[in-house]
């Protein structure tokens, strides 16, 4: 039955997606005029062997890397009706080229084929909690909790099954039970930054110092991770601790100097000290770096306004205004300098 229902699956999807030939696929293009060598080489290799499910699942690789989605449907279609029961990678595969191509029902594809790879391998971890996470994905709670209970009944000691289970509970706006199943998980694996950042995170809304040593225990296992850097940067913003502030934003942008959100958060300290030339001039180096910064644009204009430079602010509060008409406080700023 679990086999019927698959092959119905992959022949819908098969229906649905444009590219239903089995002629060889066109290669990606690997540099300017050039064929991707190893595409290439797979396509030899099938014309061959076409029927080695292998092969079709290292050519879909490539072709989901390169957003080729059709070509990429295709192949793992074929590579599973080659092989449906051993190769568990084939299915979390054609789920995320599903989610990736994120056409009209692509997410319930999805879904519906991690939950028949979850029928096929009924004791896999690594396939459930997959589905966990895509489950989480599509925002059904209550199936991705059910779906990590079962991981948590086949190893209670399993790190990332509470990780994800802290992961749902904190998008169900459940704090208490995040922080609880976030800490089990760090203790069973005290590697898992993810783990340590997400505790950051909801100890930071909470304005909890404590925040600073989850950061930093995310930062002992990677040191590059600039994104929790810029965290424990935004906390000490907030609580007004804004020299540590500024050293923490210097130091991620030591690291990364087209670090952009860097650049614009230094901007908002200034801002709120008054120090308006200051503030200008790093959400100038904000746009430099990433030039559709649309509130960079907006803030800039603030701060030129906020000097009496009223012809640069209009051009700031236009170019935000034009890059986001929905944008409603460029828009207001901009009925505001007319009337003067």
């Amino acid at each position: 039955m679990i086999r019927s229902a698959l092959f119905a699956l992959l022949a819908t999807l098969l229906l649905a997606t444009a590219a239903c030939t089995s002629d060889p696929k066109p290669a990606p293009v690997a540099s300017a005029g050039q064929q991707d060598p190893e595409l290439v080489r797979l396509n030899q290799l099938l014309e061959k062997d076409p029927q080695n499910d292998s092969l079709l699942f290292k050519r879909a690789q490539l072709f989901h890397n390169a957003q080729g989605f059709d070509e990429a449907l295709v192949d793992l279609a074929n590579a599973i009706n080659r092989d449906s029961l051993h190769h568990p990678e084939y299915y979390h595969l054609l789920a995320d080229v599903l989610i990736d191509y994120a056409r009209p029902n692509d997410s319930k594809r999805a879904i519906e084929v991690l939950q028949s790879a979850a029928r096929i391998f009924p004791n896999r971890i690594p396939t459930l909690l997959k589905l966990s996470e895509f489950q989480l994905i599509v925002l059904h709670h209550t199936d991705a909790l059910s779906t990590l209970d079962k991981v948590l009944r086949i190893d209670p000691q399993n790190a990332e099954g509470y990780f994800m289970a802290g992961r749902v509970a904190l998008d169900m706006g459940d704090t208490t039970r995040a922080i609880s199943v976030l800490q089990k998980s760090v203790q069973l694996d005290a590697d898992n930054n993810d783990a340590w950042r997400f505790l950051g995170r909801i100890f930071a809304q909470k304005n909890n110092p404590v925040a600073v040593q989850y950061f930093d225990n995310a930062l002992r296992i990677d040191s590059t991770d600039l994104a929790t850097r810029e965290f424990k940067a935004a906390f000490y913003k907030r609580r007004g601790e804004f020299d540590k502030a500024f050293a923490t934003y210097r130091d991620i942008i030591i690291r990364n100097p087209d670090y952009s959100n860097a650049y614009f958060d230094i901007g908002t300290i200034y801002l709120e000290l008054d120090s308006l030339q200051k503030a200008y001039d790093n959400y100038s180096l904000a746009i430099t770096t990433d030039p559709l910064f649309i509130k960079a644009y907006y803030f800039r204009g603030q701060s030129s306004e906020l000097m009496g430079n009223m012809e640069a602010a209009l051009a700031d509060y236009t170019q935000a205004n034009k890059m986001s008409p929905n944008y409603e406080e460029p828009k207001a700023a901009l009925e505001r300098l007319k009337k003067k």
